[in-house]
């Protein structure tokens, strides 16, 4: 097992939300067993869908990018160096608003993301 991971070496793989989502570290690839880390790049204007988890809570470190968050229903602004936490059962998803800048975030997950907690919701007010 490889102890560094370059997350540009990584495929690309389709979580059900949106954008290009890397798996940095996870259970298949570190001795970590309740947690991974995934890269989340979103295009200028791309949106992510409405979903929830029932299982899975989340960290998001912004690192590049402006964008703004849902959360349960309200929009909140978030800029590079911020961070957000979003607990068990929050409906969210995240939009880039920039018109030129790519948005780039980590992703602490815990547990693992899984296709089956990833519960998609109807969004009803796209900013």
């Amino acid at each position: 097992m490889d102890r560094i991971i370059n997350w540009e070496k990584l495929n690309r793989i389709e979580d059900g939300c949106g954008g290009d989502i890397y798996k940095i570290i996870d259970t298949d690839n570190s001795e970590l067993k309740k947690v991974e880390i995934v890269m989340c790049i979103f295009n200028p204007g791309e949106i992510a869908r409405l979903h929830y988890h029932n299982k899975m809570e989340e960290i998001y470190f912004v690192i590049e990018g402006d964008w703004e968050i849902e959360l349960n229903g309200y929009w909140y602004p978030i800029k590079a160096e911020e961070s957000v936490a979003i607990p068990i059962g929050a409906k969210h998803r995240m939009k880039n608003i920039s018109k030129d800048k790519r948005l780039k975030f980590l992703a602490v997950n815990a547990p693992e993301w899984l296709q089956s907690d990833m519960i998609e919701c109807d969004a009803v007010n796209l900013k």
